[in-house]
């Protein structure tokens, strides 16, 4: 993991990478109407994942018929059953021809008990998301797509917050609680190797209540109830312990073959 993915020290300042010559505003697009993080409740299912899905329960997956966009009810269960994540996790050998949404999706099902209810299995959904956007570095460090500002350390991502317009504060607040999501889970490692050998001051707690106080923030905001994830980072807030620790187990796991 690159040191650079870890924003250890909440003393140093003026880390951006704004040209200080630029306004912000000529660098910022605007809030979108829905933020690609927000995405995850959408037909997010692209037509190589059901064919792929298809294929494992038998059916041919070259019939044209059975492959559309989204998720029919049908294909909902696959999603959970052992052969299927197996063949997700490499266990089984071969190139998978599916996306990083659904490869997170099916992995973060089989490392959490299995979802209850409802919003669970949106909690799902959104961290499978979530973590397909991860997957390009510099997604990692911006608030939206298309923003040449990055953030590396999450205090300065709390001084942003602190300086910005209602709208975009609450896109500051739900980037700041996913990137300590991800530092706590995937990143853990290196946090606690910096912890350990005193480079850094920071541990697993302190990204822990900036992540959960950033997300009850996030729910909190007029946007969060009108795109509906209100009670999402409301759950994640009260259990991002739980998510932290299966990102963990997640970041060990063996990525399939294919992209």
């Amino acid at each position: 993991m690159s040191d650079r993915i870890i924003p250890f020290d909440a003393d140093r300042r003026a880390r951006r990478t704004r040209d200080p010559d630029t306004p912000a505003s000529r660098q910022r697009p605007p809030v979108p109407r829905v933020p690609d993080f927000a995405r995850a409740d959408a037909t997010w299912l692209q037509a190589r994942d059901i064919a792929f899905l298809l294929e494992i329960d038998g059916h041919d997956p070259d019939d044209a018929s059975l492959i559309t966009e989204g998720i029919p009810p049908a294909l909902e269960a696959l999603l959970e059953r052992e052969g299927v994540a197996a063949r997700v996790a490499g266990e089984t050998g071969g190139w998978l021809n599916i996306s990083p949404h659904l490869y997170f999706h099916v992995m973060l099902r089989r490392l959490l008990p299995a979802p209850g209810n409802y919003l669970q299995r949106r909690v799902i959904r959104y961290l499978a998301n979530l973590l397909s956007l991860f997957v390009r570095t510099d997604r990692l460090y911006r608030v939206q797509p298309g923003e040449d500002e990055s953030f590396e350390y999450l205090v300065d991502l709390l001084a942003e917050a602190a300086e910005s317009e209602p709208e975009r504060q609450f896109l500051v607040h739900a980037h700041l609680g996913n990137y300590a999501l991800y530092l706590a889970g995937i990143g853990r490692g290196w946090v606690e190797y910096r912890r350990r050998y005193g480079r850094s001051a920071l541990g697993l707690d302190y990204y822990q209540d900036m992540g959960r106080r950033a997300y009850r923030q996030a729910a909190e905001h007029r946007l969060a109830r009108e795109l509906e994830l209100q009670p999402v980072f409301s759950y994640l807030s009260q259990q991002f312990d739980r998510y932290a620790d299966a990102l963990l187990r997640l970041g060990t796991a063996r990525a399939p073959s294919g992209n």
